[in-house]
């Protein structure tokens, strides 16, 4: 997650959507999105 967050701006939605896209599960995630402070 805080590799996707230095190179773009993310929404905490936006985030957990790459991350989803990336092969993380929907609860992974929400996870890292929340690991970030987002």
């Amino acid at each position: 997650a805080k590799a996707y967050l230095k190179t773009s701006g993310f929404s905490r939605d936006g985030l957990v959507a790459q991350l989803e896209y990336g092969k993380f599960t929907h609860e992974q995630a929400v996870y890292g999105a929340s690991a970030v402070g987002l």
